[in-house]
């Protein structure tokens, strides 16, 4: 098969030309078309798997809520009063988020999502979910130090 490019962007000819450095243009732009088909077929194994996965559902943050400032948040975490609303809310929504996640995980032969993305709305939201996230670390975390010591 013969491919010809016809590169008329004078930042795209730039680029091509300081990345090709000692090869060839014929080299360099089969190189390049190489990786491409590479990158296209990683990205559509992943789509695939993705498809096999059931989007994750998280709760919706409740209408009291929905409207709070991050600073107020963080304010009523750092008292760590767990009878303050915004503390059982950002509770409430971290542990949904969790049991969710452990739901898939033991669905799927204790294997974690391959990609999780989430759409926060709200700023109780984001710090459910940073917390979340860092919940997750911290058990990763664990983990390897219990595989590393282990061995």
């Amino acid at each position: 098969m013969i491919i010809t490019l016809n590169i008329t962007d004078e930042k795209q000819i730039e680029q091509f030309e300081t990345l090709r450095g000692e090869k060839s243009p014929e080299e360099f732009a089969g190189l390049c078309f190489e990786q491409g088909i590479k990158v296209t077929e990683f990205q559509r194994r992943q789509r695939l798997e993705a498809e096999k996965h059931p989007l994750l559902q998280f709760p919706e943050t409740k209408l009291e809520f929905r409207a709070v400032e991050g600073a107020e948040i963080a304010a009523a975490l750092k008292e760590n009063n767990q009878e303050n609303p915004l503390v059982i809310e950002v509770s409430r929504l971290v542990n949904a988020y969790l049991a969710q996640l452990n739901t898939y995980v033991r669905q799927n032969g204790n294997r974690p999502p391959p990609a999780l993305q989430v759409r926060t709305e709200t700023p109780i939201q984001r710090v459910a979910c940073e917390i979340t996230a860092g919940a997750i670390r911290n058990m990763i975390e664990g983990n390897r130090r219990k595989t590393a010591v282990a061995a």
